[in-house]
C-alpha cells in the first residue's frame, strides 16, 4: 500500500489547482509560542502580485511546473519543476523577469522539486530522473556559471529513489530527503548528506518498518548537529505525521502532532534556531483536509492554530514554508472553493496565522496551486506552483514586496 499524497508536489502527471483569499483578522494563535507573542510584530511585504509569469517551454497546450523556490534578494531567486515531457525546469529571476536556464536532463525523463540558495554561486536542487530501468536521485549544483549534475547515491535494488528537498548551512553541510521503494514495493525514508566532497546516503528512522510506507517531503537545519525532516507513514490503520531529529550523530523520531482523524501528513519545515522550528501540511478528518501547522520551542512539537478558508467540506492543504525570524513566516498551499481551487498563503506575524489576499490566473474555472515558498527578508517573498489555462498547466509565480 503506498501513502497518498494530496499535496501535488510529486504527482508525476502535472496536476491542476488555483489562488484567491481574503485577509482573515485573528486572536493570537491557540498554542502560539509565548516568546513570539511578547515580541515586537514584524511588517510584512505590502502585497501579492502576480506580474510577468516564468517562461512555459512546454507551451500552453502542455504541462509545465513550479515546485520549489529560493530567494537570495530582491534580484536573485531561482525556482525549479519540470514541463512536458517530463525535463527538468529551472528559472532564474534578476530582479525584472524569469528566465528559464539550462538544466541537466539525464534519462529518458527527469524532474527537480527542491531548491535551496546558499549564495549567487553555491546552489542545490534536487529531484529524480528515470534511465529507463530505475528511478534514480538527481542532485545539480549552480557555480555562479552553469547547471551541472552531481553523481548521488541510490539504494541497491530499490526500483524508486526520489529527492523533494535539500537543505544546507555550510558549503560542506547540506541535507537532501525523500524516499526510495524497496522490495516489497513500498516507500521507505531516504536521506543524503553533503560533506563538501560528496553525497552519502545516512540511516534514517522507517516507524512502520520495511512492510509499510514511509515518506519524507521537506528538511530544514541551523547547523551541523541540528536539523529536522518531515513527512509521514502509514501504521496499517490511518497516515501518521512523521518528524526526525538530527542531533550531530544521528536522525531520530521526535514525537508529532496528529490531529487528522483519517490521517496526518506534513509538507514543509524551516527553523531559526534550536528553539524556534515550524512544519506545515494537513490533517484529514475523513470529508476534507484541514490545514495543518505546528511549532517546535526547544521541548516538543504543538499545534498552533491556522485558517482554513474553504470551511468544512472544501480541502485546505499546506505544502511549503518560509520563515526568515521568529515573527515572520510564510506558508503556501491551496484550498477549494467549489469549483475552483484557490492559491492559499498564511502569514505569520508573531501572535496568528492569517490568511493573505493573492492574485487569481487561468481560463473559466480557477484551479491554480501553490507547491513552494521562499523569503531573504520580511519584505521579499515568492511563491511558486503551476495554474490551469483551460489546457494545461502553465508556471506560477507569485511575489509579495
Amino acid at each position: 500500500m503506498q501513502s497518498r499524497r494530496p499535496i501535488p508536489r510529486l504527482t508525476r502527471a502535472l496536476a491542476v489547482p488555483v489562488i484567491t483569499a481574503a485577509a482573515v483578522a485573528g486572536a493570537p494563535a491557540a498554542g502560539a509560542p509565548a516568546a513570539a507573542i511578547a515580541a515586537a510584530v514584524v511588517t510584512p511585504c505590502v502585497a501579492w502580485t502576480s506580474g510577468q509569469q516564468p517562461p512555459d517551454p512546454a507551451g500552453t497546450s502542455h504541462g509545465n511546473a513550479l515546485r520549489g523556490v529560493a530567494v537570495l534578494s530582491p534580484c536573485n531567486a531561482w525556482a525549479v519543476g519540470e514541463y512536458d515531457p517530463e525535463q527538468t525546469l529551472i528559472v532564474h529571476w534578476d530582479g525584472r523577469s524569469w528566465t528559464q536556464v539550462p538544466s541537466p536532463n539525464p534519462g529518458i525523463e527527469a524532474r527537480l522539486f527542491g531548491v535551496h540558495a546558499l549564495s549567487a554561486s553555491n546552489v542545490w536542487a534536487v529531484g529524480e530522473y528515470f534511465d529507463g530501468t530505475v528511478f534514480k536521485t538527481l542532485i545539480v549544483h549552480w557555480d555562479g556559471a552553469a547547471w551541472t549534475q552531481v553523481p548521488s547515491p541510490n539504494v541497491s535494488g530499490a526500483s524508486q529513489n526520489v529527492l523533494t528537498a535539500v537543505r544546507a548551512t555550510s558549503a560542506a553541510d547540506a541535507w537532501a530527503v525523500g524516499d526510495f521503494v524497496n522490495g516489497n514495493n513500498v516507500s521507505q525514508t531516504l536521506i543524503l548528506h553533503w560533506n563538501g566532497s560528496a553525497w552519502k546516503v545516512v540511516p534514517s528512522p522507517d516507524p512502520s518498518g520495511p512492510a509499510l510506507p514511509q515518506i519524507l517531503y521537506s528538511v530544514a537545519g541551523v547547523s551541523g548537529q541540528d536539523a529536522w525532516a518531515v513527512g509521514h507513514f502509514f501504521n496499517g490503520g490511518v497516515e501518521k505525521s512523521m518528524i526526525l531529529h538530527w542531533n550531530g550523530t544521528s536522525w531520530k523520531e521526535v514525537t508529532s502532532p496528529n490531529p487528522g482523524s483519517q490521517g496526518t501528513f506534513l509538507y514543509g519545515v524551516r527553523t531559526t534556531s534550536a528553539s524556534d522550528a515550524w512544519a506545515v501540511g494537513v490533517a484529514y478528518n475523513g470529508t476534507a483536509d484541514k490545514t495543518l501547522i505546528v511549532h517546535w520551542d526547544g521541548t516538543a512539537w504543538k499545534q498552533v492554530k491556522s485558517p482554513n478558508p474553504g470551511g468544512a467540506t472544501q480541502n485546505n492543504d499546506l505544502g511549503a514554508i518560509a520563515v526568515t525570524s521568529a515573527n515572520d513566516a510564510w506558508a503556501a498551499g491551496e484550498y477549494g472553493s467549489s469549483p475552483n481551487v484557490q492559491t492559499l498563503v498564511l502569514h505569520w506575524d508573531g501572535s496568528a496565522w492569517r490568511q493573505v489576499t493573492t492574485p487569481s490566473l487561468g481560463g473559466p474555472v480557477i484551479s491554480d496551486t501553490l507547491t513552494g515558498i521562499g523569503a531573504s527578508s520580511a519584505g521579499n517573498v515568492w511563491a511558486v506552483g503551476h495554474y490551469y489555462n483551460g489546457t494545461a498547466e502553465q508556471t506560477l509565480a507569485l511575489h509579495c514586496c
